[in-house]
């Protein structure tokens, strides 16, 4: 009987030191639950700052190219390739409309390049007058 009690004393210090063993693996559980929950708020916190500083930059990056020159040509070319459009469509429909109608004229001619004007004004020439105009011709009566 002896030796049982002592294999139970033993057996009861092991299960003590096995009780303070799992206490402090579930304090030192649930230190780690805390700070994971503490990271992951962490990590929240800066992703939606991130979300909010992409948009911010993506904003900022979209009112530059807005104002630059690039989609100034973007938007010229646009409207100029909306023109030419809008106008052979105009005339393919007078054109249908009216098929003896001679449109040659519309023909494109040769490119020539508009260049600054280059008319001289000779301000000696140039006369300013101030009050009402007079009429240069008469306007025929209506019967």
């Amino acid at each position: 009987m002896e030796e049982k009690a002592i294999e139970i004393e033993s057996l009861q210090g092991a299960l003590q030191k096995e009780e303070f063993v799992s206490t402090g693996l579930k304090a030192a559980l649930a230190l780690e639950e805390e700070r994971k929950k503490e990271v992951e708020n962490k990590v929240t916190k800066l992703e939606a700052r991130m979300v909010g500083l992409i948009s911010k930059t993506m904003t900022r990056a979209m009112e530059e190219f807005k104002t630059s020159f690039e989609m100034r040509n973007l938007n010229i070319k646009f409207d100029q390739e909306a023109f030419i459009k809008g106008f052979e469509l105009c005339e393919g429909k007078v054109a249908h409309r009216f098929p003896k109608l001679d449109l040659r004229f519309l023909e494109e001619e040769d490119d020539v390049e508009a260049g600054p004007f280059d008319a001289i004004v000779d301000p000696s020439f140039v006369k300013f007058t101030f009050g009402p105009s007079k009429p240069t011709a008469k306007a025929p009566k209506l019967v």
